[in-house]
């Protein structure tokens, strides 16, 4: 229903602007709206390809960690665990990603692309030192929360999009 009064609205906003432009005014409208359609083709299916399709296409970019937490099965809570500032990244391109570090003017280190796969809300990643770990994920508040749970232990991982 969003998508249907988004595209409503510009369609009106198309018409009140090509008949600004008088005689090819007509015409001006039906560009932009052929234009605007396809624009919205494409998008969808780019995004169906990415792993996850639409749901996990909001994974794609490069998240800077902004928190850890450890989950402390004898207290039965998560305790903070500290983190140098803007200094570990997760990095989604496609089908591949990379985690490593930034140097000292935040510019991402060289790291190896592996696969990665979305299932749901799980993160299946392809990588020696991650597949130790079931991985959870969703976006909250605009935040990336990766939830990684090995045989011994529980940590959650805090990701701001940079």
């Amino acid at each position: 229903m969003k998508f249907l009064n988004w595209f409503v609205w510009f369609f009106i906003f198309c018409l009140v602007v090509g008949s600004s432009y008088g005689q090819n005014g007509g015409l001006a409208v039906i560009a932009v709206f052929v234009w605007a359609v396809w624009s919205i083709i494409k998008g969808i299916v780019f995004t169906s390809r990415l792993p996850g399709g639409r749901k996990g296409s909001v994974l794609q970019g490069v998240w800077v960690l902004e928190k850890h937490l450890r989950y402390d099965h004898a207290m039965k809570k998560w305790e903070e665990v500290p983190v140098e500032s803007k200094k570990n990244y997760f990095e989604f391109s496609g089908n591949q990603f990379r985690s490593g570090d930034f140097d000292k003017q935040y510019c991402q280190l060289p790291a190896d692309f592996s696969p990665f796969f979305v299932n749901g809300n799980e993160l299946v990643l392809d990588s020696d030192f991650f597949k130790s770990a079931d991985w959870k994920w969703k976006i909250q508040k605009g935040k990336l929360e990766l939830t990684g749970e090995t045989k011994n232990n529980k940590s959650q991982f805090i990701f701001c999009k940079k």
